[in-house]
């Protein structure tokens, strides 16, 4: 197969060069995965709003427990996950423990040991356009190939996989057709605060409080229309959040494990040992590392003093009409 052309922009070439990476490679990661079948083991999906903590919560997961959690390393192989992954493991850090840190514009851990969204992955495997993140109504996905894949990472890591992906999460509903045992990390925040969290993002990373952040809901042409940042923030989390609530209430509580955002910052060890209690009760023990690690104090930003004065009575009235006064925090 032919080695796709290489920009001349030197901003490009690093994307370019891992494109060809992965063309070049697919093949025969195709053909080193097709004795696999399906996996054997759960495959873990978060639920969350943009700002509901869900890297916080894989940072935990991958510094605490033994579940396969995809990294900076691994993630640029998305053609070829199972030879990233094998290269993943020969460069493992048995110690790494997460920072609980992420930079850049869109705040991505940037250590190599991190764990990383994979967009890359599920946008293929989903067949999903750019700029795409719901599959159209009737899609077909090759349910096989994809299965074949996450078994082959599963042999790797001998865990179950963890994913924390917006492509996936907009998509669960399809993706449980296929894969044999799907559990899901839901991730609550009090709207109040995720729509605030949104607004101090779109200020601090890009720039404008108008500009949109975060992942676009189903009905986005409805909120974009709406002219006010501040209510076009609350109407954005409000559109998830019902989004999530019915993937739930689909799927049944029973393979959903809740975490409410105070819990997460305040004693994150409690939250990890509760999360490996869930998955030993769906046939699942997974080894937590002992002594636990140390992580840094975590600041929990439900509070007044990170409501920006300047949306802050505008952000109540919003938050109580969408939501109902009960969610205005007094």
């Amino acid at each position: 197969m032919p080695a796709a052309a290489v920009s001349d922009d030197p901003a490009a070439r690093p994307v370019d060069v891992l494109r060809t990476m992965n063309v070049l490679l697919r093949q025969r990661d195709d053909q080193l995965t097709a004795g696999f079948g399906k996996p054997d083991r759960p495959v873990i999906f978060v639920l969350a709003p943009p700002r509901g903590a869900s890297t916080l919560f894989q940072q935990l997961t991958r510094s605490s427990l033994g579940v396969g959690c995809v990294s900076n390393i691994m993630a640029r192989f998305w053609m070829a996950p199972y030879i990233g992954a094998t290269l993943e493991q020969d460069m493992d850090d048995p110690n790494f423990v997460s920072s609980l840190k992420s930079y850049g514009r869109h705040y991505n851990p940037v250590n190599a040991h991190e764990p990383h969204e994979w967009g890359w992955f599920w946008a293929h495997w989903l067949r999903l356009s750019p700029g795409q993140l719901y599959c159209p109504p009737g899609q077909r996905i090759d349910g096989d190939g994809l299965n074949q894949k996450l078994a082959a990472l599963q042999a790797v890591k001998q865990a179950p996989l963890l994913f924390d992906n917006p492509y996936a999460m907009c998509n669960i509903a399809l993706l449980a057709k296929s894969i044999p045992q799907v559990l899901l990390v839901r991730m609550r925040r009090a709207p109040y605060y995720l729509a605030n969290s949104v607004l101090n993002a779109r200020i601090d990373r890009l720039g404008d409080v108008s500009a949109f952040f975060g992942h676009r809901p189903r009905d986005v042409a409805r909120i974009l229309a709406i002219d006010d940042p501040v209510e076009q923030a609350v109407a954005q989390i409000h559109a998830i959040m019902g989004e999530i609530e019915q993937v739930v209430a689909n799927m049944g509580s029973s393979t959903v494990f809740t975490i409410d955002y105070p819990d997460i910052v305040r004693n994150p060890h409690a939250v990890m040992r509760r999360f490996s209690q869930f998955l030993a009760g769906h046939n699942c023990a997974v080894p937590m590392r002992e002594p636990m690690p140390t992580f840094p104090q975590l600041r929990d930003r439900n509070h007044p003093k990170f409501v920006h004065p300047a949306h802050a009575e505008r952000l109540r009235r919003c938050v109580a009409e969408y939501f109902g006064q009960d969610h205005v925090p007094t």
